[in-house]
């Protein structure tokens, strides 16, 4: 029997779904034929339709694409009556609900539920609407709850719970994480693994930066797994596809997340305050190598030229003694001249910022004579090592007595693992002669597995050192070769990036120390103001005891010297002057003075 309150003129059906889940499932279309089939049973004609596909209920009902287009056709008086497949459709909070239901009802329109039993069009129907949204909001959060609670206890088990698998790993069928090691389509001899630790390779030990690396990457075509998956990403309705390409970007996000040292945060993106949960996970580099990829992007960062018209051999290096800021340098015009001057400027005398919550009153510093200044003592050093060749002779040495002892206790574990082998055999003849119980023999075992697991570590462990120590050794060969090339080289005016990576990995700091003027009086404290200069070096310890060695300073500087390569190798002369930095290894281990100090 037909509802005899039901109108005789045409209504309108308004469908939502949110999640990208529920259009793969059609369920906007479910609800389409929901909505057929009821109107065909109470023989009510449809007017129209308004489908909001993908479409969140966080959004209010006015701010929807076709929820937009409803509240118009309302307003023109178009709608008298709509119906609803629930009221979840209208929202997810009852506020939201209400909201709705009162943004209709402002133009006359009466709201009808398909599955629940309430019209607004009578008192009783709106009162039960106020339950039916209140339980509708309790359910959702219920729901929710539960579903964070069961999260949380998968999340702790160290299962990887929806979201984009990080490069580098796979998600087996438990939902755990695995490093992927398993060809790249088109790259037989690349995994998806390899590709990350030759990412934190060149960022760690090479210096690059993560726009060099991307170039790289996309100059070998290696795939993005946005294109090896065929994935695309979501634009509001629609779905594109990504350029597939790596980005600076995508490099640094990569090369920041600690999942690849094997440490992830569940629950850190959330936009709710929720628990956070540390789990471990197959890490794909070593802690010591993720570090040196953060230093390298933080230096990278700092001594980034950003949108700088001029070159400055010194830029990110001299800090103001006043307020701790960075100066930088800058062009000022005389007065009645064309020309400028360059200096170098505190940043703190632009803005009120620093420790002094005031402008800054530091001198400038003219940029040609700091600048000559600096790279004077350089050369300086460069052409008069002293004895640091002897040193790394002496050292030289030293390291291959290491490697002499190395060797003989790499043949001693090589030789107790083969025992362990012989022990195995004649414990297993013990037991079948029983002399020996089983418990006996199970004890002896697992004894002998953990000694031989122990030895086996030890001479991993041993073989990674003596590759260092061959390593240490060839490249103090090529420093002491090369410190004598680059004295010829060096006075040659070499290009403005060899001389920068020169004075970047020689000078540590300078400090610029502004003193008072002897009459303390605002207008002579600029002009008569005098400035210290400390110019600090990188070749004291923290000790303050000056280093023989050269192992250290080969290992961190070596690498860097393929950073300024690509800019100064511009022909076969200028990359034969390059090559003079390998001496910088030896350079950083000398004997050179922490600071000198130049009073203006």
């Amino acid at each position: 029997m037909i509802d005899p309150s039901f109108p005789l003129y045409g209504v309108r059906i308004y469908c939502r779904v949110s999640s990208e889940d529920q259009q793969e499932r059609e369920t906007i279309d479910s609800q389409v034929e929901f909505g057929t089939k009821y109107c065909d049973l109470h023989r009510l004609p449809i007017d129209d339709w308004y489908k909001d596909d993908g479409v969140s209920g966080k959004i209010p009902l006015e701010e929807r694409p076709d929820g937009k287009r409803l509240i118009e056709d309302a307003r023109a008086g178009k709608v008298k009556l709509v119906l609803i497949y629930n009221i979840k459709r209208l929202g997810r909070t009852a506020r939201d609900i209400l909201n709705s239901i009162h943004k209709l009802e402002e133009f006359g329109v009466k709201i009808r539920s398909m599955t629940e039993p309430f019209d607004t069009g009578d008192p009783q129907g709106r009162f039960l609407l106020t339950i039916l949204a209140g339980v509708a909001e309790l359910d959702r959060e219920t729901t929710l709850e539960q579903l964070w609670l069961g999260a949380n206890r998968a999340a702790r088990k160290g299962k990887w719970l929806g979201g984009i698998v990080p490069y580098g790993y796979r998600k087996n069928t438990e939902s755990y994480l695995e490093l992927s090691e398993e060809p790249i389509p088109g790259k037989p001899d690349l995994t998806e693994l390899g590709v990350v630790q030759l990412m934190y390779s060149l960022l760690a030990y090479h210096k690059w930066s993560t726009v060099r690396v991307a170039d790289y990457f996309n100059s070998l075509q290696i795939p993005t797994s946005y294109v090896r998956d065929g994935r695309m990403i979501k634009v509001g309705k629609r779905k594109q596809k990504t350029a597939g390409i790596w980005t600076p970007g995508r490099i640094y996000n990569m090369a920041t997340s600690t999942i690849y040292k094997g440490l992830h945060i569940y629950g850190r993106r959330s936009s709710k305050v929720r628990e956070l949960i540390e789990r471990s996970m197959p890490a794909s580099v070593t802690d010591y190598v993720w570090d040196l990829a953060q230093e390298t992007l933080r230096e990278n960062a700092f001594m980034s030229p950003g949108n700088a018209t001029r070159d400055y051999l010194l830029r990110g290096l001299i800090k103001c003694g006043s307020c701790g800021l960075s100066y930088h340098g800058t062009a000022f015009r005389g007065s009645g001249g064309d020309e400028k001057s360059v200096y170098y400027i505190c940043g703190g005398k632009t803005a009120y910022r620093g420790e002094l919550g005031s402008k800054c009153v530091s001198k400038n510093i003219p940029q040609k004579w700091i600048e000559d200044l600096v790279w004077k003592q350089c050369l300086s050093f460069i052409m008069n090592p002293g004895d640091i060749l002897d040193e790394l002779s002496d050292d030289k040495k030293e390291h291959q007595v290491v490697q002499l002892d190395m060797a003989k206790e790499r043949e001693m574990l090589r030789a107790s693992i083969v025992n362990k082998d012989s022990e195995r055999h004649d414990l297993l003849t013990l037991y079948r002669k029983k002399m020996i119980t089983a418990g006996d023999l199970e004890k002896q075992l697992q004894e002998m597995m953990l000694e031989k697991k122990a030895l086996e570590d030890r001479l991993e462990e041993l073989d990674h050192q003596i590759t260092e120590e061959v390593t240490v050794t060839m490249k103090q060969d090529n420093a002491a070769a090369l410190l004598k090339e680059l004295q010829d080289k060096v006075l040659d005016d070499p290009p403005f990036e060899l001389k920068r990576e020169i004075v970047r990995l020689l000078v540590k700091n300078i400090i610029v120390e502004t003193m008072p003027p002897d009459d303390d009086d605002d207008q002579s404290w600029t002009k008569q103001s005098k400035v210290n200069l400390h110019v600090h070096y990188c070749f004291k310890n923290s000790k303050g005891v000056l280093p023989t060695g050269a192992r250290a300073a080969i290992t961190a500087t070596i690498p860097m010297i393929n950073a300024a390569y690509a800019q100064s190798c511009k022909s076969r002369a200028t990359g034969a002057k390059y090559q003079g930095l390998c001496l910088i290894a030896s350079i950083c281990t000398s004997r050179f003075r922490d600071r000198f100090r130049q009073t203006d």
